[in-house]
Protein backbone atom coordinates (compact mmCIF):
# COMPACT_ATOMS: atom_id res chain seq x y z
CA UNK A 1 0.00 0.00 0.00
CA UNK A 2 1.39 3.82 -1.21
CA UNK A 3 0.58 6.84 -0.93
CA UNK A 4 1.18 9.93 -3.43
CA UNK A 5 2.92 11.24 -0.44
CA UNK A 6 5.73 8.52 -0.88
CA UNK A 7 6.25 8.49 -4.77
CA UNK A 8 3.20 6.30 -5.20
CA UNK A 9 2.94 3.79 -7.95
CA UNK A 10 6.68 5.25 -8.54
CA UNK A 11 8.06 4.27 -5.44
CA UNK A 12 10.88 2.13 -5.41
CA UNK A 13 8.82 -0.94 -3.44
CA UNK A 14 5.95 -0.84 -5.88
CA UNK A 15 7.96 -1.34 -8.82
CA UNK A 16 9.52 -4.17 -7.78
CA UNK A 17 6.37 -5.62 -6.58
CA UNK A 18 4.90 -4.82 -10.05
CA UNK A 19 8.02 -6.92 -11.51
CA UNK A 20 7.89 -9.56 -9.47
CA UNK A 21 3.70 -10.24 -9.84
CA UNK A 22 2.77 -9.04 -6.51
CA UNK A 23 -0.52 -7.38 -6.22
CA UNK A 24 -0.31 -3.29 -4.77
CA UNK A 25 -2.86 -1.06 -3.70
CA UNK A 26 -2.88 2.99 -3.17
CA UNK A 27 -3.93 4.04 0.15
CA UNK A 28 -7.46 4.68 -0.82
CA UNK A 29 -7.97 1.82 -2.51
CA UNK A 30 -6.69 -0.27 0.87
CA UNK A 31 -8.79 2.04 2.69
CA UNK A 32 -12.28 1.40 1.00
CA UNK A 33 -11.32 -2.60 1.40
CA UNK A 34 -11.47 -2.24 5.12
CA UNK A 35 -14.03 -0.53 5.66
CA UNK A 36 -16.05 -3.07 4.01
CA UNK A 37 -14.40 -5.50 6.32
CA UNK A 38 -14.99 -8.76 4.16
CA UNK A 39 -10.92 -8.85 4.24
CA UNK A 40 -10.91 -9.04 8.48
CA UNK A 41 -14.31 -11.42 8.45
CA UNK A 42 -16.60 -8.38 10.02
CA UNK A 43 -19.37 -6.14 8.49
CA UNK A 44 -19.07 -2.74 9.51
CA UNK A 45 -21.24 0.57 9.62
CA UNK A 46 -19.01 2.67 8.09
CA UNK A 47 -19.07 6.63 8.16
CA UNK A 48 -17.04 8.61 5.66
CA UNK A 49 -16.39 12.29 7.15
CA UNK A 50 -15.42 14.69 4.08
CA UNK A 51 -15.43 18.01 3.39
CA UNK A 52 -12.44 20.81 1.88
CA UNK A 53 -11.98 21.66 6.17
CA UNK A 54 -12.73 20.33 9.08
CA UNK A 55 -13.14 16.29 8.35
CA UNK A 56 -9.77 15.76 10.55
CA UNK A 57 -11.76 17.28 13.58
CA UNK A 58 -14.67 15.80 12.84
CA UNK A 59 -13.78 12.23 12.22
CA UNK A 60 -11.69 12.52 15.29
CA UNK A 61 -14.53 13.90 17.29
CA UNK A 62 -16.86 11.03 16.31
CA UNK A 63 -14.22 8.23 16.91
CA UNK A 64 -13.38 9.99 20.64
CA UNK A 65 -17.14 10.31 21.06
CA UNK A 66 -17.95 7.01 20.24
CA UNK A 67 -15.08 5.31 21.88
CA UNK A 68 -16.35 7.25 25.18
CA UNK A 69 -19.57 5.85 24.77
CA UNK A 70 -17.95 2.22 24.97
CA UNK A 71 -18.70 1.42 21.25
CA UNK A 72 -15.00 0.41 19.98
CA UNK A 73 -14.94 1.88 16.76
CA UNK A 74 -12.37 1.63 14.26
CA UNK A 75 -11.37 5.23 12.51
CA UNK A 76 -8.75 5.96 10.51
CA UNK A 77 -8.08 9.57 10.54
CA UNK A 78 -5.19 11.60 8.53
CA UNK A 79 -3.40 13.15 11.50
CA UNK A 80 -0.69 12.26 14.04
CA UNK A 81 -2.06 11.74 16.99
CA UNK A 82 -5.97 11.82 18.47
CA UNK A 83 -6.18 13.61 21.88
CA UNK A 84 -6.81 11.19 24.32
CA UNK A 85 -7.25 8.12 21.73
CA UNK A 86 -3.77 8.16 20.78
CA UNK A 87 -2.71 6.86 17.35
CA UNK A 88 -5.10 8.21 14.78
CA UNK A 89 -5.75 4.49 13.34
CA UNK A 90 -7.60 1.75 15.40
CA UNK A 91 -9.39 -1.69 14.68
CA UNK A 92 -11.67 -2.23 17.06
CA UNK A 93 -14.41 -4.54 18.06
CA UNK A 94 -17.53 -2.44 17.24
CA UNK A 95 -19.69 -1.94 14.75
CA UNK A 96 -18.77 1.36 13.62
CA UNK A 97 -15.68 2.08 11.29
CA UNK A 98 -14.68 6.40 10.72
CA UNK A 99 -12.83 7.56 8.35
CA UNK A 100 -11.37 11.14 7.23
CA UNK A 101 -12.55 11.08 3.21
CA UNK A 102 -10.03 12.70 0.96
CA UNK A 103 -10.99 13.89 -1.85
CA UNK A 104 -7.26 14.15 -3.67
CA UNK A 105 -6.07 12.04 -5.66
CA UNK A 106 -5.52 8.29 -4.68
CA UNK A 107 -2.26 8.01 -6.97
CA UNK A 108 -1.27 11.82 -8.19
CA UNK A 109 0.37 10.36 -11.76
CA UNK A 110 -1.21 6.53 -12.15
CA UNK A 111 -4.89 7.15 -10.66
CA UNK A 112 -6.01 10.92 -10.32
CA UNK A 113 -9.16 9.28 -8.97
CA UNK A 114 -10.45 11.06 -5.76
CA UNK A 115 -9.51 8.71 -2.94
CA UNK A 116 -13.11 8.85 -1.52
CA UNK A 117 -14.35 7.50 -4.30
CA UNK A 118 -13.21 4.34 -3.87
CA UNK A 119 -15.21 4.07 -0.53
CA UNK A 120 -18.92 3.02 -0.07
CA UNK A 121 -20.22 4.21 3.16
CA UNK A 122 -23.01 3.72 4.76
CA UNK A 123 -23.04 6.96 6.32
CA UNK A 124 -21.45 9.97 5.38
CA UNK A 125 -20.82 14.07 6.55
CA UNK A 126 -20.11 16.32 4.15
CA UNK A 127 -18.85 19.55 5.97
CA UNK A 128 -18.21 22.23 3.22
CA UNK A 129 -16.85 22.45 -0.13
CA UNK A 130 -14.15 25.27 -1.39
CA UNK A 131 -11.74 25.02 -4.07
CA UNK A 132 -8.25 23.44 -2.87
CA UNK A 133 -5.75 20.94 -4.63
CA UNK A 134 -5.69 23.19 -8.09
CA UNK A 135 -2.74 20.55 -9.35
CA UNK A 136 -6.05 18.22 -9.45
CA UNK A 137 -9.07 20.05 -10.03
CA UNK A 138 -9.40 22.48 -12.25
CA UNK A 139 -12.07 24.23 -10.83
CA UNK A 140 -15.38 24.10 -8.41
CA UNK A 141 -17.24 22.58 -10.30
CA UNK A 142 -14.88 19.51 -10.42
CA UNK A 143 -14.44 19.33 -6.78
CA UNK A 144 -18.92 19.63 -6.81
CA UNK A 145 -19.05 16.97 -8.88
CA UNK A 146 -16.75 14.65 -7.08
CA UNK A 147 -18.38 14.99 -3.70
CA UNK A 148 -21.96 14.39 -6.17
CA UNK A 149 -20.38 11.39 -6.97
CA UNK A 150 -19.41 10.43 -3.35
CA UNK A 151 -23.08 11.18 -2.18
CA UNK A 152 -24.27 8.09 -4.81
CA UNK A 153 -21.75 6.24 -3.09
CA UNK A 154 -23.78 5.73 -0.21
CA UNK A 155 -25.40 2.23 0.32
CA UNK A 156 -29.43 2.27 0.18
CA UNK A 157 -30.74 2.74 3.16
CA UNK A 158 -27.71 4.93 4.49
CA UNK A 159 -27.49 8.68 5.31
CA UNK A 160 -25.95 11.98 4.07
CA UNK A 161 -25.79 14.64 6.32
CA UNK A 162 -24.57 17.97 4.84
CA UNK A 163 -23.79 21.61 6.23
CA UNK A 164 -26.62 23.44 5.14
CA UNK A 165 -24.70 26.58 5.22
CA UNK A 166 -22.53 26.08 2.37
CA UNK A 167 -23.78 26.90 -0.85
CA UNK A 168 -22.80 23.76 -2.91
CA UNK A 169 -23.84 21.29 -0.13
CA UNK A 170 -27.43 23.64 0.19
CA UNK A 171 -28.45 22.09 -3.09
CA UNK A 172 -27.64 18.46 -2.26
CA UNK A 173 -30.90 17.86 -0.57
CA UNK A 174 -32.54 17.97 -3.23
CA UNK A 175 -30.15 17.12 -6.05
CA UNK A 176 -29.64 13.38 -4.53
CA UNK A 177 -32.21 11.18 -6.39
CA UNK A 178 -31.10 7.84 -4.24
CA UNK A 179 -32.97 5.52 -1.51
CA UNK A 180 -30.98 7.92 1.15
CA UNK A 181 -32.01 10.05 3.99
CA UNK A 182 -30.58 13.67 3.52
CA UNK A 183 -30.15 15.88 6.78
CA UNK A 184 -29.26 19.41 7.13
CA UNK A 185 -27.31 21.04 9.99
CA UNK A 186 -25.77 24.48 10.45
CA UNK A 187 -26.81 28.12 11.80
CA UNK A 188 -29.69 28.92 9.31
CA UNK A 189 -32.98 28.54 10.52
CA UNK A 190 -34.34 26.66 7.05
CA UNK A 191 -31.57 23.45 8.57
CA UNK A 192 -32.87 20.11 10.01
CA UNK A 193 -30.54 20.80 12.81
CA UNK A 194 -29.52 23.89 14.13
CA UNK A 195 -26.73 25.44 16.23
CA UNK A 196 -27.26 28.59 18.22
CA UNK A 197 -25.89 31.01 20.83
CA UNK A 198 -21.92 29.85 20.20
CA UNK A 199 -20.17 31.47 22.85
CA UNK A 200 -15.90 30.87 23.77
CA UNK A 201 -14.73 30.23 26.89
CA UNK A 202 -10.69 30.41 26.77
CA UNK A 203 -10.35 26.87 24.89
CA UNK A 204 -13.42 25.55 25.86
CA UNK A 205 -17.27 26.54 23.42
CA UNK A 206 -20.53 26.47 24.54
CA UNK A 207 -23.50 25.88 21.91
CA UNK A 208 -27.11 24.72 21.78
CA UNK A 209 -28.59 22.41 19.46
CA UNK A 210 -32.40 22.88 18.38
CA UNK A 211 -33.77 19.81 15.80
CA UNK A 212 -36.48 21.05 14.11
CA UNK A 213 -36.79 23.72 16.11
CA UNK A 214 -37.07 22.50 19.19
CA UNK A 215 -34.52 22.21 21.44
CA UNK A 216 -32.15 19.45 21.82
CA UNK A 217 -29.60 20.53 24.31
CA UNK A 218 -26.94 22.74 25.27
CA UNK A 219 -23.46 21.02 25.05
CA UNK A 220 -20.07 21.54 25.64
CA UNK A 221 -16.55 21.57 23.86
CA UNK A 222 -12.81 20.94 25.24
CA UNK A 223 -11.46 22.67 22.42
CA UNK A 224 -12.01 26.40 21.17
CA UNK A 225 -13.69 28.23 18.17
CA UNK A 226 -16.91 28.84 16.67
CA UNK A 227 -16.04 26.54 13.29
CA UNK A 228 -15.09 23.39 15.74
CA UNK A 229 -18.60 23.92 17.37
CA UNK A 230 -20.14 24.04 14.06
CA UNK A 231 -18.04 20.85 13.21
CA UNK A 232 -19.25 19.07 16.84
CA UNK A 233 -22.98 19.89 15.57
CA UNK A 234 -22.56 17.18 12.31
CA UNK A 235 -21.20 14.69 15.17
CA UNK A 236 -24.43 15.53 17.34
CA UNK A 237 -26.68 15.27 14.41
CA UNK A 238 -25.35 11.64 13.29
CA UNK A 239 -25.38 10.10 16.48
CA UNK A 240 -29.04 11.54 16.99
CA UNK A 241 -30.13 10.03 13.92
CA UNK A 242 -28.18 7.06 14.88
CA UNK A 243 -30.93 7.11 18.10
CA UNK A 244 -28.05 7.69 20.68
CA UNK A 245 -29.42 9.98 23.74
CA UNK A 246 -28.47 13.66 23.48
CA UNK A 247 -27.84 13.83 27.05
CA UNK A 248 -24.85 10.41 26.63
CA UNK A 249 -23.86 12.51 23.30
CA UNK A 250 -23.03 15.64 25.41
CA UNK A 251 -21.34 13.94 28.67
CA UNK A 252 -19.29 11.88 25.86
CA UNK A 253 -18.25 14.94 23.80
CA UNK A 254 -16.64 16.59 26.26
CA UNK A 255 -14.28 13.71 26.13
CA UNK A 256 -12.35 15.12 22.74
CA UNK A 257 -8.95 17.41 23.40
CA UNK A 258 -8.39 18.03 19.86
CA UNK A 259 -5.62 16.37 17.48
CA UNK A 260 -1.83 16.63 16.30
CA UNK A 261 -1.14 19.92 14.70
CA UNK A 262 -5.10 21.62 15.40
CA UNK A 263 -4.72 24.48 17.51
CA UNK A 264 -2.28 22.42 19.33
CA UNK A 265 -0.72 23.83 22.22
CA UNK A 266 3.16 23.08 22.30
CA UNK A 267 4.26 25.14 25.09
CA UNK A 268 5.68 28.47 26.03
CA UNK A 269 8.54 30.40 25.36
CA UNK A 270 11.45 31.26 28.37
CA UNK A 271 9.77 34.77 28.45
CA UNK A 272 5.69 33.32 28.74
CA UNK A 273 4.73 33.24 25.45
CA UNK A 274 2.12 30.68 24.55
CA UNK A 275 3.15 28.32 21.21
CA UNK A 276 0.55 27.04 19.22
CA UNK A 277 0.98 24.71 16.35
CA UNK A 278 -1.77 24.44 13.33
CA UNK A 279 -1.90 22.63 10.28
CA UNK A 280 -3.26 25.15 8.31
CA UNK A 281 -2.79 25.21 5.02
CA UNK A 282 -6.04 26.63 3.08
CA UNK A 283 -7.22 30.49 3.37
CA UNK A 284 -10.26 29.74 5.11
CA UNK A 285 -8.68 27.46 7.08
CA UNK A 286 -5.52 30.11 8.26
CA UNK A 287 -8.32 33.01 8.91
CA UNK A 288 -10.54 30.73 10.86
CA UNK A 289 -8.07 29.69 13.07
CA UNK A 290 -6.71 33.14 13.98
CA UNK A 291 -10.05 34.50 14.51
CA UNK A 292 -10.93 31.31 17.48
CA UNK A 293 -7.11 32.03 18.93
CA UNK A 294 -7.63 35.57 19.42
CA UNK A 295 -11.04 34.87 20.58
CA UNK A 296 -9.84 32.90 23.05
CA UNK A 297 -6.64 35.33 23.76
CA UNK A 298 -8.27 38.96 23.18
CA UNK A 299 -5.59 40.85 25.22
CA UNK A 300 -2.75 38.90 23.44
CA UNK A 301 -0.81 39.73 19.94
CA UNK A 302 -0.70 37.32 17.53
CA UNK A 303 2.87 36.04 15.60
CA UNK A 304 2.23 33.37 12.93
CA UNK A 305 5.31 32.04 11.58
CA UNK A 306 3.87 30.54 7.93
CA UNK A 307 5.23 27.79 5.65
CA UNK A 308 2.88 27.58 2.37
CA UNK A 309 2.20 23.94 1.13
CA UNK A 310 2.89 23.39 -1.99
CA UNK A 311 3.75 26.07 -5.15
CA UNK A 312 0.06 25.02 -6.93
CA UNK A 313 -2.01 26.11 -4.36
CA UNK A 314 0.44 29.38 -3.37
CA UNK A 315 0.20 30.60 -6.65
CA UNK A 316 -3.86 29.94 -7.32
CA UNK A 317 -4.87 31.22 -3.86
CA UNK A 318 -2.27 34.28 -3.41
CA UNK A 319 -4.72 36.73 -3.02
CA UNK A 320 -6.63 34.99 -0.13
CA UNK A 321 -3.81 33.74 1.51
CA UNK A 322 -2.49 37.35 1.83
CA UNK A 323 -5.91 38.42 2.41
CA UNK A 324 -6.10 35.40 5.29
CA UNK A 325 -3.54 37.13 8.01
CA UNK A 326 -4.32 40.68 8.23
CA UNK A 327 -5.93 40.64 11.59
CA UNK A 328 -2.31 39.14 12.64
CA UNK A 329 0.10 41.78 14.51
CA UNK A 330 3.47 40.30 12.65
CA UNK A 331 3.31 37.70 9.72
CA UNK A 332 6.98 35.78 9.89
CA UNK A 333 6.98 34.41 6.06
CA UNK A 334 9.26 31.04 5.02
CA UNK A 335 9.88 29.71 1.81
CA UNK A 336 7.23 27.19 0.13
CA UNK A 337 7.03 23.87 1.15
CA UNK A 338 7.53 22.75 -2.17
CA UNK A 339 5.86 18.90 -3.12
CA UNK A 340 6.62 16.70 -5.82
CA UNK A 341 3.76 17.30 -7.52
CA UNK A 342 4.33 21.34 -8.34
CA UNK A 343 5.78 21.76 -12.11
CA UNK A 344 7.47 24.25 -13.32
CA UNK A 345 4.27 26.36 -14.67
CA UNK A 346 3.60 26.68 -10.63
CA UNK A 347 6.75 28.30 -10.05
CA UNK A 348 6.17 31.91 -8.39
CA UNK A 349 8.71 34.21 -7.31
CA UNK A 350 9.49 35.37 -3.79
CA UNK A 351 9.04 38.75 -4.41
CA UNK A 352 5.20 38.07 -5.99
CA UNK A 353 4.94 35.43 -2.62
CA UNK A 354 6.12 38.01 0.17
CA UNK A 355 4.64 41.43 -1.85
CA UNK A 356 0.62 39.68 -1.70
CA UNK A 357 1.13 39.55 1.98
CA UNK A 358 2.94 42.88 3.08
CA UNK A 359 -0.18 44.78 1.46
CA UNK A 360 -2.25 42.99 4.25
CA UNK A 361 0.00 42.69 7.42
CA UNK A 362 3.53 43.40 8.79
CA UNK A 363 5.23 40.75 7.22
CA UNK A 364 9.18 39.53 7.26
CA UNK A 365 10.87 37.17 4.81
CA UNK A 366 13.16 34.33 6.09
CA UNK A 367 15.13 32.06 3.90
CA UNK A 368 16.01 29.54 7.23
CA UNK A 369 14.15 28.06 10.59
CA UNK A 370 17.24 29.41 12.71
CA UNK A 371 16.80 32.50 11.36
CA UNK A 372 13.26 32.81 12.51
CA UNK A 373 14.09 31.58 15.95
CA UNK A 374 16.82 34.46 16.62
CA UNK A 375 14.51 37.08 15.15
CA UNK A 376 10.96 35.62 17.86
CA UNK A 377 13.37 35.66 20.64
CA UNK A 378 14.88 38.71 20.28
CA UNK A 379 11.52 40.10 19.81
CA UNK A 380 8.05 38.46 20.87
CA UNK A 381 8.89 36.18 23.85
CA UNK A 382 6.69 37.36 26.64
CA UNK A 383 3.59 36.97 27.42
CA UNK A 384 2.03 39.33 25.66
CA UNK A 385 2.28 37.30 22.50
CA UNK A 386 0.96 34.46 21.24
CA UNK A 387 3.27 32.42 18.66
CA UNK A 388 1.63 30.19 16.04
CA UNK A 389 3.64 28.12 13.12
CA UNK A 390 1.03 27.06 10.30
CA UNK A 391 1.41 25.15 7.49
CA UNK A 392 1.03 21.43 6.08
CA UNK A 393 5.23 21.09 5.56
CA UNK A 394 7.78 20.69 8.53
CA UNK A 395 7.04 24.17 10.02
CA UNK A 396 6.10 22.50 13.15
CA UNK A 397 10.34 22.29 14.05
CA UNK A 398 10.03 25.69 14.76
CA UNK A 399 6.90 25.79 17.40
CA UNK A 400 9.42 23.14 19.06
CA UNK A 401 12.11 24.69 19.30
CA UNK A 402 11.08 27.67 20.68
CA UNK A 403 9.64 26.02 23.95
CA UNK A 404 11.23 25.95 26.30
Amino acid sequence: MKTGAHKGFDNPQVKWAKENGIAYLSQGQALAIFMEGEIIGKSFKSIAVAGSHGKTTISSLLATTLKAMGLDPSYSVGTGEVFPLGAPGHLGNGEFFVVESDEYASEPTHDRIPKFLYQQPTYAIFNNIDFDHPDLFENIDQIVSAFEELAHNIKSGGKLLVNGDDQYLSKFKDQIGKDISVITYGEKPHNDYTISQIVSHGLSSRFNVLRKGKELGHFELSIPGAHNAKNALSVIVLLTELGFESEKIRICLREFRGTKRRTEIVGKTSGGALVIDDYGHHPLEIETTVESIQQAYPEKKLVCIFQPHTYSRTKALLPEFGNAFRKVHKLLLLPVFKSARDTEKDNLSVEEYVNAHREKVDTEFFEKFSDVVEYVGQNFTSDDYIIVTMGAGDVYKIAYNLKK
